[in-house]
Protein backbone atom coordinates (compact mmCIF):
# COMPACT_ATOMS: atom_id res chain seq x y z
CA UNK A 1 0.00 0.00 0.00
CA UNK A 2 1.13 3.55 -0.66
CA UNK A 3 0.02 7.14 -0.08
CA UNK A 4 -1.06 9.27 -3.05
CA UNK A 5 -0.26 12.96 -2.65
CA UNK A 6 -1.53 14.45 -5.92
CA UNK A 7 -4.94 15.52 -4.61
CA UNK A 8 -3.39 16.83 -1.38
CA UNK A 9 -1.00 18.93 -3.44
CA UNK A 10 -3.95 20.47 -5.27
CA UNK A 11 -5.78 21.12 -2.01
CA UNK A 12 -2.79 22.85 -0.40
CA UNK A 13 -1.90 25.07 -3.37
CA UNK A 14 -5.16 26.21 -4.98
CA UNK A 15 -6.70 29.62 -4.16
CA UNK A 16 -10.35 29.79 -3.12
CA UNK A 17 -11.64 30.84 -6.54
CA UNK A 18 -10.24 27.65 -8.10
CA UNK A 19 -12.03 25.30 -5.66
CA UNK A 20 -15.49 23.91 -6.34
CA UNK A 21 -17.91 22.15 -4.03
CA UNK A 22 -19.87 20.21 -6.67
CA UNK A 23 -19.66 19.00 -10.24
CA UNK A 24 -22.52 21.35 -11.07
CA UNK A 25 -20.67 24.50 -10.00
CA UNK A 26 -17.49 23.26 -11.65
CA UNK A 27 -19.39 22.53 -14.87
CA UNK A 28 -20.90 26.01 -14.83
CA UNK A 29 -17.47 27.59 -14.47
CA UNK A 30 -15.69 25.62 -17.20
CA UNK A 31 -18.69 26.07 -19.52
CA UNK A 32 -18.38 29.86 -19.16
CA UNK A 33 -14.66 29.68 -19.92
CA UNK A 34 -15.41 27.50 -22.96
CA UNK A 35 -18.08 29.91 -24.21
CA UNK A 36 -15.61 32.82 -24.09
CA UNK A 37 -12.88 30.87 -25.86
CA UNK A 38 -11.97 31.52 -29.48
CA UNK A 39 -9.34 29.70 -31.54
CA UNK A 40 -7.44 31.44 -34.34
CA UNK A 41 -5.81 28.98 -36.72
CA UNK A 42 -2.82 29.22 -39.06
CA UNK A 43 -1.60 32.59 -37.82
CA UNK A 44 1.87 33.12 -39.36
CA UNK A 45 4.47 33.97 -36.74
CA UNK A 46 5.91 36.59 -39.07
CA UNK A 47 2.50 38.33 -38.97
CA UNK A 48 2.68 38.76 -35.19
CA UNK A 49 4.23 41.64 -33.28
CA UNK A 50 4.14 42.93 -29.72
CA UNK A 51 3.78 46.44 -28.35
CA UNK A 52 4.43 47.93 -24.93
CA UNK A 53 1.26 49.11 -23.21
CA UNK A 54 2.01 50.74 -19.87
CA UNK A 55 3.39 48.06 -17.57
CA UNK A 56 2.25 45.32 -19.94
CA UNK A 57 2.82 44.19 -23.50
CA UNK A 58 0.18 43.30 -26.07
CA UNK A 59 0.27 40.80 -28.90
CA UNK A 60 -0.89 42.21 -32.24
CA UNK A 61 -2.02 39.87 -35.02
CA UNK A 62 -3.11 40.27 -38.66
CA UNK A 63 -6.43 41.84 -37.59
CA UNK A 64 -4.46 44.56 -35.78
CA UNK A 65 -6.39 43.96 -32.52
CA UNK A 66 -4.24 44.05 -29.35
CA UNK A 67 -4.52 41.12 -26.94
CA UNK A 68 -3.05 40.74 -23.48
CA UNK A 69 -0.66 37.86 -22.75
CA UNK A 70 -0.94 35.67 -19.68
CA UNK A 71 2.17 34.51 -17.84
CA UNK A 72 1.79 31.15 -19.59
CA UNK A 73 1.22 32.44 -23.14
CA UNK A 74 4.08 34.93 -22.79
CA UNK A 75 6.35 32.00 -21.94
CA UNK A 76 5.04 30.03 -24.93
CA UNK A 77 5.68 32.96 -27.30
CA UNK A 78 9.17 33.55 -25.93
CA UNK A 79 10.01 29.87 -26.17
CA UNK A 80 8.72 29.65 -29.73
CA UNK A 81 11.04 32.41 -30.96
CA UNK A 82 13.99 31.14 -28.92
CA UNK A 83 14.06 33.95 -26.35
CA UNK A 84 14.55 33.37 -22.58
CA UNK A 85 11.18 34.19 -20.98
CA UNK A 86 12.54 34.64 -17.46
CA UNK A 87 15.11 37.15 -18.69
CA UNK A 88 12.52 39.07 -20.73
CA UNK A 89 10.32 39.38 -17.65
CA UNK A 90 13.10 41.33 -15.92
CA UNK A 91 13.15 43.96 -18.67
CA UNK A 92 10.88 46.95 -19.13
CA UNK A 93 7.85 46.31 -21.40
CA UNK A 94 9.51 48.40 -24.12
CA UNK A 95 12.76 46.42 -24.08
CA UNK A 96 10.92 43.11 -23.83
CA UNK A 97 8.77 44.04 -26.85
CA UNK A 98 11.82 45.08 -28.85
CA UNK A 99 13.52 41.76 -28.17
CA UNK A 100 10.45 39.72 -29.11
CA UNK A 101 9.83 41.73 -32.29
CA UNK A 102 13.44 41.27 -33.31
CA UNK A 103 13.04 37.51 -32.93
CA UNK A 104 9.63 37.39 -34.63
CA UNK A 105 10.94 39.30 -37.64
CA UNK A 106 13.71 36.74 -38.06
CA UNK A 107 11.87 33.59 -37.04
CA UNK A 108 12.17 32.03 -40.51
CA UNK A 109 15.93 32.01 -40.08
CA UNK A 110 15.73 29.14 -37.62
CA UNK A 111 12.47 27.25 -38.32
CA UNK A 112 11.66 24.39 -40.66
CA UNK A 113 9.08 24.01 -43.40
CA UNK A 114 6.48 22.28 -41.22
CA UNK A 115 3.25 24.24 -40.68
CA UNK A 116 3.70 23.92 -36.92
CA UNK A 117 6.98 25.81 -37.26
CA UNK A 118 5.60 28.65 -39.37
CA UNK A 119 2.11 29.23 -37.99
CA UNK A 120 0.45 29.32 -34.59
CA UNK A 121 -2.88 28.30 -33.13
CA UNK A 122 -4.02 30.98 -30.68
CA UNK A 123 -6.46 30.32 -27.84
CA UNK A 124 -8.13 33.61 -26.93
CA UNK A 125 -10.37 34.57 -24.04
CA UNK A 126 -12.90 37.08 -25.39
CA UNK A 127 -14.54 38.95 -22.53
CA UNK A 128 -14.87 42.59 -23.53
CA UNK A 129 -11.19 42.54 -24.44
CA UNK A 130 -8.86 39.87 -25.79
CA UNK A 131 -6.42 37.76 -23.81
CA UNK A 132 -4.13 35.15 -25.34
CA UNK A 133 -4.43 32.08 -23.10
CA UNK A 134 -2.21 29.82 -25.22
CA UNK A 135 -0.02 29.89 -28.29
CA UNK A 136 0.63 26.44 -29.75
CA UNK A 137 1.39 24.78 -33.06
CA UNK A 138 -1.37 23.79 -35.47
CA UNK A 139 -0.74 20.15 -34.57
CA UNK A 140 -1.93 20.73 -31.01
CA UNK A 141 -5.25 18.98 -30.37
CA UNK A 142 -7.21 20.69 -27.61
CA UNK A 143 -9.21 18.73 -25.06
CA UNK A 144 -11.79 21.02 -23.47
CA UNK A 145 -12.24 20.91 -19.71
CA UNK A 146 -15.98 21.43 -20.16
CA UNK A 147 -16.21 18.18 -22.12
CA UNK A 148 -14.34 16.25 -19.43
CA UNK A 149 -16.59 17.56 -16.65
CA UNK A 150 -19.67 16.79 -18.75
CA UNK A 151 -18.55 13.15 -18.95
CA UNK A 152 -17.97 13.04 -15.21
CA UNK A 153 -21.51 14.31 -14.71
CA UNK A 154 -22.79 11.57 -17.01
CA UNK A 155 -20.86 9.01 -14.95
CA UNK A 156 -22.59 10.21 -11.76
CA UNK A 157 -26.01 10.23 -13.45
CA UNK A 158 -25.56 6.62 -14.55
CA UNK A 159 -23.71 5.45 -11.41
CA UNK A 160 -24.77 7.63 -8.44
CA UNK A 161 -22.33 5.87 -6.11
CA UNK A 162 -19.56 7.90 -7.81
CA UNK A 163 -19.17 11.29 -6.13
CA UNK A 164 -16.49 13.98 -5.68
CA UNK A 165 -14.03 13.21 -2.89
CA UNK A 166 -15.18 13.50 0.73
CA UNK A 167 -15.06 17.06 2.04
CA UNK A 168 -11.59 18.21 3.08
CA UNK A 169 -10.92 20.32 6.18
CA UNK A 170 -12.22 23.43 4.39
CA UNK A 171 -15.23 21.68 2.84
CA UNK A 172 -13.73 21.48 -0.67
CA UNK A 173 -14.44 18.30 -2.64
CA UNK A 174 -11.35 17.71 -4.77
CA UNK A 175 -12.64 19.67 -7.78
CA UNK A 176 -10.31 22.38 -9.12
CA UNK A 177 -10.14 24.52 -12.24
CA UNK A 178 -8.38 27.67 -13.39
CA UNK A 179 -7.95 29.32 -16.77
CA UNK A 180 -4.90 27.06 -17.01
CA UNK A 181 -5.85 23.56 -15.91
CA UNK A 182 -8.34 21.11 -14.38
CA UNK A 183 -8.07 18.47 -11.63
CA UNK A 184 -10.88 16.22 -10.38
CA UNK A 185 -10.84 13.61 -7.60
CA UNK A 186 -13.74 11.14 -7.66
CA UNK A 187 -14.53 8.22 -5.35
CA UNK A 188 -16.92 5.28 -5.01
CA UNK A 189 -16.93 4.70 -1.29
CA UNK A 190 -20.10 2.59 -1.17
CA UNK A 191 -19.00 -0.62 -2.86
CA UNK A 192 -15.96 -1.45 -0.77
CA UNK A 193 -14.13 -4.70 -1.34
CA UNK A 194 -12.50 -6.94 1.26
CA UNK A 195 -14.77 -5.35 3.88
CA UNK A 196 -13.53 -7.79 6.49
CA UNK A 197 -9.89 -6.87 5.93
CA UNK A 198 -7.98 -4.65 8.40
CA UNK A 199 -8.95 -1.00 7.85
CA UNK A 200 -12.43 -1.82 6.56
CA UNK A 201 -11.50 -2.89 3.06
CA UNK A 202 -10.82 -0.90 -0.11
CA UNK A 203 -12.82 1.67 -2.05
CA UNK A 204 -12.36 2.85 -5.64
CA UNK A 205 -11.08 6.27 -6.67
CA UNK A 206 -9.58 8.13 -9.59
CA UNK A 207 -7.93 11.43 -10.53
CA UNK A 208 -8.40 13.22 -13.87
CA UNK A 209 -6.27 16.18 -14.94
CA UNK A 210 -6.04 18.24 -18.11
CA UNK A 211 -4.76 21.50 -19.55
CA UNK A 212 -6.42 23.32 -22.43
CA UNK A 213 -3.28 25.36 -22.98
CA UNK A 214 -0.53 22.84 -23.68
CA UNK A 215 0.89 22.62 -20.17
CA UNK A 216 0.34 18.89 -19.65
CA UNK A 217 -1.15 15.80 -21.22
CA UNK A 218 -4.60 14.46 -20.45
CA UNK A 219 -3.99 12.27 -17.40
CA UNK A 220 -5.99 9.75 -15.44
CA UNK A 221 -5.05 7.64 -12.42
CA UNK A 222 -7.34 4.90 -11.04
CA UNK A 223 -6.74 3.11 -7.77
CA UNK A 224 -8.16 1.32 -4.75
CA UNK A 225 -7.68 2.99 -1.38
CA UNK A 226 -8.32 2.50 2.33
CA UNK A 227 -9.30 6.06 3.32
CA UNK A 228 -8.93 9.76 2.48
CA UNK A 229 -7.93 12.19 5.21
CA UNK A 230 -8.94 15.83 5.66
CA UNK A 231 -6.17 17.23 3.46
CA UNK A 232 -7.03 14.73 0.70
CA UNK A 233 -4.06 12.47 1.14
CA UNK A 234 -5.10 9.06 -0.16
CA UNK A 235 -3.93 6.34 2.21
CA UNK A 236 -3.48 2.66 1.51
CA UNK A 237 -3.60 3.01 -2.28
CA UNK A 238 -3.08 -0.07 -4.45
CA UNK A 239 -3.95 -1.43 -7.90
CA UNK A 240 -2.83 1.87 -9.45
CA UNK A 241 -3.34 2.32 -13.21
CA UNK A 242 -2.23 5.38 -15.17
CA UNK A 243 -3.30 6.82 -18.53
CA UNK A 244 -1.53 9.66 -20.39
CA UNK A 245 -2.64 11.08 -23.75
CA UNK A 246 -0.65 13.88 -25.38
CA UNK A 247 -2.52 16.70 -27.12
CA UNK A 248 -1.61 15.68 -30.66
CA UNK A 249 -3.54 14.15 -33.54
CA UNK A 250 -6.95 12.84 -32.49
CA UNK A 251 -6.19 13.42 -28.81
CA UNK A 252 -9.71 14.51 -27.90
CA UNK A 253 -11.30 11.42 -29.46
CA UNK A 254 -8.73 9.10 -27.90
CA UNK A 255 -8.96 10.75 -24.49
CA UNK A 256 -12.73 10.52 -24.31
CA UNK A 257 -12.78 7.00 -25.70
CA UNK A 258 -10.26 5.89 -23.08
CA UNK A 259 -12.03 7.87 -20.36
CA UNK A 260 -15.36 6.29 -21.29
CA UNK A 261 -13.93 2.78 -21.49
CA UNK A 262 -11.93 3.08 -18.28
CA UNK A 263 -14.75 4.59 -16.25
CA UNK A 264 -17.33 2.16 -17.61
CA UNK A 265 -15.07 -0.77 -16.71
CA UNK A 266 -14.25 0.74 -13.36
CA UNK A 267 -17.79 1.81 -12.47
CA UNK A 268 -19.57 -1.37 -13.52
CA UNK A 269 -17.15 -3.90 -12.09
CA UNK A 270 -18.65 -5.65 -9.11
CA UNK A 271 -17.03 -5.99 -5.70
CA UNK A 272 -16.72 -9.73 -6.23
CA UNK A 273 -14.95 -9.21 -9.58
CA UNK A 274 -12.47 -6.78 -8.03
CA UNK A 275 -11.87 -9.07 -5.08
CA UNK A 276 -11.27 -11.96 -7.46
CA UNK A 277 -8.70 -9.94 -9.43
CA UNK A 278 -6.83 -8.84 -6.34
CA UNK A 279 -6.97 -12.33 -4.89
CA UNK A 280 -5.54 -13.68 -8.15
CA UNK A 281 -2.67 -11.19 -7.90
CA UNK A 282 -2.10 -12.17 -4.28
CA UNK A 283 -1.99 -15.85 -5.23
CA UNK A 284 0.11 -15.46 -8.38
CA UNK A 285 3.67 -16.42 -7.47
CA UNK A 286 6.11 -14.97 -9.98
CA UNK A 287 8.96 -17.25 -8.90
CA UNK A 288 10.20 -19.20 -5.88
CA UNK A 289 13.02 -16.86 -4.80
CA UNK A 290 13.70 -13.13 -4.82
CA UNK A 291 16.53 -13.62 -7.29
CA UNK A 292 14.27 -15.55 -9.65
CA UNK A 293 11.54 -12.92 -9.30
CA UNK A 294 14.06 -10.21 -10.17
CA UNK A 295 15.21 -12.12 -13.26
CA UNK A 296 11.64 -12.80 -14.43
CA UNK A 297 10.45 -9.22 -14.01
CA UNK A 298 13.61 -7.65 -15.42
CA UNK A 299 12.99 -9.74 -18.54
CA UNK A 300 9.79 -7.76 -19.10
CA UNK A 301 11.92 -4.62 -19.73
CA UNK A 302 9.80 -2.46 -17.44
CA UNK A 303 12.57 -0.95 -15.33
CA UNK A 304 16.13 -1.20 -14.09
CA UNK A 305 17.29 -4.09 -11.93
CA UNK A 306 18.07 -1.58 -9.18
CA UNK A 307 14.51 -0.24 -9.15
CA UNK A 308 12.95 -3.70 -9.33
CA UNK A 309 15.17 -4.98 -6.52
CA UNK A 310 14.19 -1.97 -4.40
CA UNK A 311 10.55 -2.86 -5.04
CA UNK A 312 11.11 -6.46 -3.94
CA UNK A 313 12.89 -5.36 -0.79
CA UNK A 314 10.18 -2.81 0.02
CA UNK A 315 7.50 -5.47 -0.44
CA UNK A 316 9.43 -7.79 1.86
CA UNK A 317 9.77 -5.00 4.42
CA UNK A 318 5.99 -4.55 4.42
CA UNK A 319 4.96 -8.17 3.95
CA UNK A 320 2.29 -7.63 6.61
CA UNK A 321 0.59 -5.25 4.14
CA UNK A 322 1.33 -6.80 0.78
CA UNK A 323 1.85 -10.46 1.54
CA UNK A 324 4.70 -12.36 -0.08
CA UNK A 325 7.12 -10.25 -2.19
CA UNK A 326 7.27 -13.24 -4.55
CA UNK A 327 3.69 -12.56 -5.72
CA UNK A 328 2.40 -10.07 -8.29
CA UNK A 329 0.39 -8.24 -5.60
CA UNK A 330 3.34 -8.05 -3.24
CA UNK A 331 5.84 -6.77 -5.80
CA UNK A 332 3.33 -4.31 -7.30
CA UNK A 333 2.76 -2.90 -3.83
CA UNK A 334 6.48 -2.58 -3.20
CA UNK A 335 7.04 -0.76 -6.50
CA UNK A 336 4.14 1.60 -5.84
CA UNK A 337 5.58 2.30 -2.39
CA UNK A 338 9.00 3.33 -3.74
CA UNK A 339 7.35 5.41 -6.48
CA UNK A 340 5.87 7.62 -3.77
CA UNK A 341 9.34 8.67 -2.61
CA UNK A 342 10.89 9.24 -6.05
CA UNK A 343 11.69 12.94 -6.54
CA UNK A 344 11.73 13.11 -10.34
CA UNK A 345 8.35 12.71 -12.05
CA UNK A 346 9.66 10.70 -15.01
CA UNK A 347 11.29 8.14 -12.73
CA UNK A 348 8.17 7.99 -10.55
CA UNK A 349 6.06 7.24 -13.61
CA UNK A 350 8.43 4.40 -14.57
CA UNK A 351 7.99 2.79 -11.14
CA UNK A 352 4.19 3.22 -11.18
CA UNK A 353 3.91 1.75 -14.67
CA UNK A 354 6.16 -1.14 -13.68
CA UNK A 355 3.78 -1.86 -10.79
CA UNK A 356 0.85 -1.93 -13.19
CA UNK A 357 2.69 -4.26 -15.58
CA UNK A 358 3.52 -6.65 -12.73
CA UNK A 359 -0.17 -6.76 -11.75
CA UNK A 360 -1.07 -7.69 -15.32
CA UNK A 361 1.06 -10.82 -15.00
CA UNK A 362 -1.64 -12.32 -12.80
CA UNK A 363 -4.48 -11.93 -15.28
Amino acid sequence: MTTLMQASGQWSSRPADQRFSSLETLAENVAKVRARAHESHNVPYKALRVEAAGDDIKLIGPANVPASLTHWSFGQLAGRVGAPANYLRTLSPTLSAQNLNYKLARIEDHIGDDLDDRAAKLLLDVNGSFTVRALTGEGYSRIWNADIVSRLQALVDQNPQWQPAPAAFDGSRGLYASDHDLFCFMVDNERRIFEKAPGGGLARGFFVANSEEGDKAFWMLTFFYEFVCGNHRVWGASGIRELNIRHVGSADDRAFEQLTVELKRYAESSASEDEAKIQAAMNFKIADTKEAVLDAVFGLRIGSRKMLLAGINKADEHADWYGSPLTAWGLAGGLTEIARDVVHADQRVVAERAAGRVMQMAF
